[in-house]
């Protein structure tokens, strides 16, 4: 019977550890890339490159990211994803010599 609790608690224990570790590792999978915008005005494009759209401006001091850190080129031009209600999809692009990572 002891060794039967001592499995039993041992199980419980390992349950609450996943419990304890799991949404820390969630929160930190969900910070992705954080970025400040260092130009005094930078477009947010519907896609990664210099002719698409701006759907969206943001300033110098703006702090934009995304829940993953993804990257684009587009001949010359770095972009960046960023998070944006005003792209179709919600990923917005911004040119990567406009933001700084925070």
């Amino acid at each position: 019977m002891t060794h039967l609790a001592t499995a039993a608690l041992a199980t419980a224990l390992g349950f609450a550890g996943a419990l304890v570790t799991g949404p820390t590792a969630g929160a930190s999978a969900l910070a992705g890339c954080q970025y400040k915008v260092v130009w005094p005005t930078a477009g947010v494009y519907e896609n990664p490159n210099p002719n698409s759209a701006v759907v969206k401006t943001k300033y110098a001091g703006d702090v934009v990211g995304a829940s993953t850190c993804e990257g684009a080129s587009y001949d010359e031009y770095g972009y960046v994803l960023v998070a944006s209600d005003a792209a179709a999809d919600g990923r917005g692009w911004m040119r990567a010599e406009a933001v700084v990572p925070v």
